[in-house]
């Protein structure tokens, strides 16, 4: 002992100093071990201080109240040092418990839960589950021991997570949930209302990849729950939601949850309504065939009806009939063994989901939908649907009405399924009522025997928030698909007009947009993804109407008149395709021919190699029914009448960019005038239809006479054209000529008022010659006194002669050819 006291002595200056020593070593070793080695576990830096931001909502009256709780004043049992990654700054008391709740961060920062110093989700710990949406633990709310650790993908869908929420957690258990990813896209209003029966203020305000952690108890009332929500604002994520601290249980007072029951009625408790032979059929089914008459109601003041041989085992007051699905079970030997009714208008699907999982094999179930049941159906008791034998149930909708007889086991599709589709806004589907023999066994189908009805949520979802419409709202119409149509002649696949961009001038009427877009979009080859519609900041309206299309949305600055609109929309184009040579203009008011893009595909080429032509013009001011003109021609014309028509950007850029309010602040049958000599392309039968104007107008004779008298529009899709190789100017120059000299002239005409048919017998007894001419004096080249009084004469636009091309006036009427041809005429004077 001496000696070891001399050694003590030597090494460490005494005895003191040597136990200082080991008390040194041993609090460095414990350290060591539990707050560095134990740490290199964990890849995650657990103690960072971004996960305090945010708002941290604490109960702000915890209460040792409780249900059945242990004694008062209770130690809780808990690890003397927390796992590693679950430490905290606070020392809990005796009687509370310690908790640290992280939630994930954008796809690779994962959720960490910790509970009474335990550490139950992470991503290192053996057998962790975790995955995007809610990661949840469940602790007994009377032994604080663990129920569960799941995880559930509710960006998907909620119907498991809602189960658990329901039948999984008694009251008083405690919830403990962090969000990992994004958990909100698949919660619906069931999930998000029951975790605020845990507590939660938050949950409802959680939206796509916010981040989100809470500790709540089954019965706690709203507000009471810990929990944090960060939002992710202009982030692709929320920052991490944290809350640390301690926490006494129950954090409230609790209140039982009080859960819809299951209206299920079995063998022995089924009550049957009337009794009617076969169910009401005329013949009497066979024998291993059972009679079935369903009937789904007209409306909420009807009823839902099921017989099933001869007995109506559905109906008012039968079996808990009413609003959502009935159900009606049948054995294999024909006997009803349960009905049930589910009303997912009102109630989630959960207790349907249950009644369907577990139905017998081989089993025969018979549905009928009453008033709504498509508001809480979930997608998984779609799918248990269509596991016995449903074909349409996807489609339900809103007040839709829908039977099925299926199987437990069926193979294919059941031929025994109708849909019926409501209509527009709070209108009831028509009813389904239908008898027929069911055989035992039920022979599904690989292929549903006749189409299904197809439904156009998105236009029934436009028609509901919109009126004005007409048919296209219509029951006949709401569910036709908008679709473009492939181009047909293939010869025309890189024609440079089914790439050009198109710009759609809307005006003030929505419904004549709508009418405009229905007849771009069945153009052969059209691309949406080129269409441009123009729309005024005041009207909201048309962008709703726009998107349904497909088209692209543009709203210019507020305009206080159309034109001041055009110019805007018109400049914006440009910026939008600088590069563009052409763009496509369609005003507003306008319908389509079927050969519309198809017509100007054809001039394209030409188009591209005469540069004297600067437009394309597709509508004819002179294009009446009664004149009957040929849709294979096509003429040059001095005048530019605009509507929907092919402009160059060089042309745009030197005759109306800049002086737009010059020449063109009118609409243009007021007259738009440019500065240089133009020429332009135009139809002998227009490819546009303006629609009739209202005489609310400056110029009301004018205007009605030139849009209201019953007009000629072409309606073939792939009309030839005769002429496209005379069109460039020489040529079509010296082909006009060539013409008027060879026409039969007619030597004089008197003024007419309407059609002078003395006209017309003249040119119809003349059977050598199918082209005439008629020369009209002039003292100048601008110069019409004396062609005005003879327009009448051949139903011609009669206040002023339109579609001039130097001095002359070309149409074609009945298949005559007919040239109007001053005298000053630089072509006339070659003749």
């Amino acid at each position: 002992m001496r000696k070891f006291k001399r050694v003590i002595h030597k090494q460490f200056g005494g005895v003191g100093n040597f136990f200082a020593m080991i008390i040194l070593v041993s609090i460095t070793v414990i350290f060591i071990n539990t707050y560095v080695l134990s740490k290199r576990n964990l890849s995650d830096n657990l103690s960072d201080k971004n996960f305090r931001t945010g708002e941290q909502i604490y109960n702000q009256n915890q209460t040792d109240e409780y249900l059945s709780l242990p004694q008062e004043n209770k130690q809780i049992k808990r690890l003397l040092v927390p796992d590693a990654g679950c430490e905290i700054d606070e020392t809990c008391s005796h009687d509370s418990i310690p908790y640290k709740v992280i939630s994930g961060t954008g796809t690779d920062k994962y959720p960490m839960i910790c509970f009474n110093n335990k550490l139950l989700v992470h991503k290192n710990l053996k057998d962790s589950k975790i995955s995007r949406g809610s990661n949840i633990v469940v602790i007994d709310g009377k032994t604080y021991d663990v129920k569960l650790v799941e995880t559930f993908d509710t960006y998907l869908e909620e119907n498991f997570f809602l189960r658990t929420l329901k039948l999984k957690i008694n009251d008083g258990d405690i919830l403990i949930l962090a969000s990992f990813d994004e958990m909100t896209y698949g919660l619906r209003d069931a999930s998000l209302s029951l975790l605020e029966n845990y507590g939660s203020q938050s949950i409802k305000k959680v939206k796509y990849r916010d981040s989100f952690v809470m500790i709540g108890q089954k019965g706690l009332a709203r507000g009471k729950a810990i929990e944090m929500h960060q939002s992710k604002g202009k982030r692709d994520f929320g920052s991490a939601a944290d809350v640390r601290g301690c926490a006494k249980f129950p954090l409230g007072q609790i209140t039982p949850v009080v859960i819809p029951s299951m209206e299920v009625n079995k063998e022995g408790k089924i009550a049957v309504g009337k009794t009617v032979e076969n169910c009401g059929l005329v013949e009497t089914c066979k024998e291993n065939e059972f009679a079935v008459h369903v009937y789904t109601g007209k409306d909420n003041n009807d009823e839902p009806k099921i017989c099933v041989d001869g007995k109506y085992v559905i109906s008012k007051g039968i079996n808990d009939a009413g609003r959502g699905l009935n159900v009606v079970v049948v054995s294999n030997g024909k006997e009803v063994i349960r009905t049930g009714h589910f009303d997912t208008w009102k109630d989630d699907s959960t207790n349907l989901e249950i009644f369907l999982e577990n139905l017998e094999d081989n089993v025969i179930i018979i549905v009928v939908t009453f008033d709504e049941a498509s508001q809480k159906l979930s997608q998984h008791s779609k799918t248990l649907f269509f596991d016995l034998g449903s074909a349409t149930i996807q489609n339900l909708k809103y007040r839709d009405v829908w039977v099925l007889v299926g199987q437990k086991g069926i193979k294919g599709f059941s031929p025994y399924e109708e849909i019926s589709y409501a209509g527009v806004g709070s209108t009831y589907a028509s009813p389904i009522d239908k008898r027929m023999c069911i055989p035992q066994t039920l022979k599904g189908v690989p292929i549903r025997p006749d189409p299904l009805p197809y439904r156009n949520d998105r236009r029934r979802d436009f028609c509901s928030r919109y009126d004005g419409y007409g048919d296209f709202c219509s029951d006949t119409n709401i569910d036709k698909n908008l679709f473009t149509i492939p181009l047909i002649n293939k010869t025309l696949e890189d024609n440079p007009i089914y790439s050009t961009p198109i710009l759609v001038i809307a005006g003030i009427s929505h419904n004549s947009l709508r009418m405009c877009l229905e007849t771009l979009l069945m153009q052969p080859g059209i691309n949406t993804e080129n269409v441009v519609v123009a729309v005024d900041e005041k009207f909201a309206e048309p962008l709703a109407l726009i998107d349904l299309f497909g088209f692209r949305g543009e709203k210019t600055s507020s305009s206080s008149t159309y034109m001041e609109h055009y110019e805007k929309t018109l400049k914006r184009m440009w910026e939008i395709y600088s590069n563009k040579d052409k763009i496509i203009v369609i005003e507003e008011d306008l319908i389509l021919s079927p050969d519309f893009l198809y017509t100007l595909a054809l001039l394209s080429e030409t188009f591209r190699k005469d540069e004297t032509i600067d437009a394309i013009q597709m509508w004819n001011p002179n294009s009446y029914d009664i004149i009957n003109g040929s849709i294979e021609l096509i003429y040059r014309v001095d005048q530019f009448y605009g509507l929907g028509y092919l402009l160059r950007h060089s042309f745009y850029e030197k005759n109306m960019k800049d002086t737009f309010k010059d020449c063109c602040s009118k609409r243009v049958w007021e007259k738009w005038t440019f500065s240089d000599t133009s020429s332009f392309l135009m139809p002998d039968v227009s490819r546009v239809y303006r629609r009739p104007i209202d005489g609310n107008r400056v110029n009301t004779k004018y205007v009605e006479t030139l849009f209201n008298r019953k007009r000629k529009t072409s309606l073939n899709p792939f009309p030839p054209l005769s002429n496209i190789d005379t069109l460039r100017k020489d040529k079509y120059d010296a082909q006009l000529t060539k013409s008027i000299n060879s026409a039969t002239l007619i030597k004089s005409l008197e003024k007419c008022e309407t059609v002078d048919n003395n006209v017309y017998n003249l040119i119809q007894n003349q059977n050598s010659s199918d082209t005439f001419k008629y020369v009209y004096h002039q003292e100048s080249l601008n110069d019409v006194t004396t062609l005005l009084p003879i327009l009448s004469c051949f139903e011609l636009f009669p206040h002023e002669p339109l579609g001039l091309y130097h001095g002359i006036l070309r149409f074609n009427s009945n298949k005559y050819h007919i040239y109007l041809v001053g005298s000053k005429s630089s072509l006339y004077t070659k003749v």
